[in-house]
């Protein structure tokens, strides 16, 4: 049976049906939104720069801020979801959301630039993305790949449509308006987006997809299960697969900070136009999207470390061509190549997750896990101003990105098996 075929076979059998799915298309919507705005920083700052006269390095400073923020508020976020239920610390995300959005375009100065956009929305960022993939597993015994893929495809597509019209209102409306009318369509969006949610499929009466029976010990019970998973967030605490994917995250999220925030700058600096270098960055949300999708798919099925790793190996290697490319085509060619490793790059933590620990409520650990991947991205954020401050461009920025990526790639393969369970698994527990 071919592999086509058995993918077929096996989309055949899912019942689309379950409610599970709608969490899936709410927290995709989420990805959408949250990401784009984030991701699309690199478009932003030739326009700063043009209009305020702040110098690029500065303007790093902002998304590095932002990045430290949602670091440090990431297991807060992961707290609070546990906690209080990850529909109200999305709607806590979503205020501040709209806060740091309208504070950004009322922005004279840089100092304003940093609170409104590096503090409120970095805060913004930790309360209503990370609660989405934790809540999305509850949900999902079986079939976390496909649901994972599903919506950390979405983190492609956001900023994929978002830099186009973000772009495009730059141009024709200037910043204020530019962001004024992100923030509110981004938060209308997702309010009623979020009447849909619910956290747990007990609250509506339902097993997780693919379960078929749920334990009647009311320890593990999802809904009273506060202390009883705090217990078992110890037991991961000490385990080396723990501290090992933070490590991983962080060092591939240095890798492709540097392109997204750097490229454009580099493009321009070769004597390329900005639209056509947006256009490039474009094409390489557009690409992800895919190995995004299918990743988490092929994780699930496969191995998780292997995938991984390719990944890994794939974003610092492809990067090396752009350090010697001259000609817009040539970017867009590389830029399609590297777009295939890096979609797949931080797609696969939940699986590991999943793999190590069994079924049971993560949002701490993949809070801190997005702890780690933010302080990369504010590492990342920051180098291509820095090397520009040096160097006078971009070139060795792109070095700098490769040799992050390729060592998370040797980091990966001194990760235990994901063959068996290291600690069990939460249905599994009396």
């Amino acid at each position: 049976m071919s592999f086509a075929l058995k993918i077929r076979q096996s989309i055949s059998d899912i019942d689309f049906k379950h409610y599970g799915w709608v969490i899936v298309a709410v927290g995709a919507v989420a990805q959408m939104i949250g990401s784009a705005i984030r991701m699309a920083f690199g478009i932003i700052i030739d326009p700063l720069v043009e209009e305020f006269s702040w110098d690029p390095k500065s303007i790093g400073i902002a998304y590095a801020i932002m990045s430290i923020v949602t670091a440090f508020s990431s297991p807060i976020a992961g707290y609070c979801s546990m906690k209080i239920g990850a529909r109200k610390t999305m709607y806590i995300g979503l205020l501040l959301f709209l806060i740091g959005m309208m504070w950004t375009a009322l922005a004279t100065t840089i100092f304003e630039f940093y609170i409104s956009y590096g503090v409120i929305f970095g805060f913004a960022q930790s309360l209503f993305l990370v609660p989405v993939i934790p809540a999305v597993a509850i949900w999902f015994k079986k079939r976390l790949g496909l649901a994972t893929g599903l919506i950390i495809g979405m983190w492609s597509l956001g900023p994929a449509i978002v830099i186009q019209l973000m772009g495009i209102m730059l141009d024709s409306l200037g910043w204020q308006q530019t962001f004024i009318i992100s923030g509110i369509v981004g938060t209308i969006i997702m309010v009623i987006s979020l009447q849909f949610f619910r956290n747990t499929p007990q609250e509506m009466n339902l097993l997780p997809y693919g379960a078929t029976t749920i334990n009647s010990d009311k320890n593990t019970n999802i809904q009273g299960e506060n202390i009883y998973s705090m217990n078992l967030q110890k037991i991961v605490y000490n385990t080396n697969a723990f501290w090992s994917l933070m490590n991983v995250h962080f060092l591939g999220c240095v890798g492709h900070a540097v392109i997204l925030i750097g490229l454009v700058p580099l493009m321009i600096s070769k004597g390329i136009s900005y639209t056509d270098s947006v256009m490039c960055l474009t094409i390489i949300m557009v690409v992800s999207i895919s190995t995004r999708f299918l990743t988490p798919i092929l994780g699930d099925s496969i191995n998780p470390k292997i995938i991984m790793f390719l990944s890994f190996l794939g974003q610092g290697l492809f990067v090396i061509p752009w350090v010697f490319t001259e000609d817009k085509w040539m970017f867009y060619l590389v830029g399609i190549l590297w777009a295939i490793p890096y979609g797949g790059e931080g797609t696969l933590f939940p699986i590991m997750n999943r793999k190590y620990y069994g079924f049971f409520p993560m949002d701490t650990t993949y809070g801190w896990q997005i702890l780690a991947a933010s302080l990369g991205m504010a590492l990342g954020g920051f180098i291509p101003g820095l090397v520009f401050d040096v160097t006078g461009g971009y070139e060795y920025a792109i070095w700098i990105s490769a040799f992050f990526s390729i060592l998370g790639a040797f980091v990966i393969l001194t990760l235990e098996t994901t063959k068996k369970v290291l600690r069990p698994s939460f249905e599994n527990l009396g």
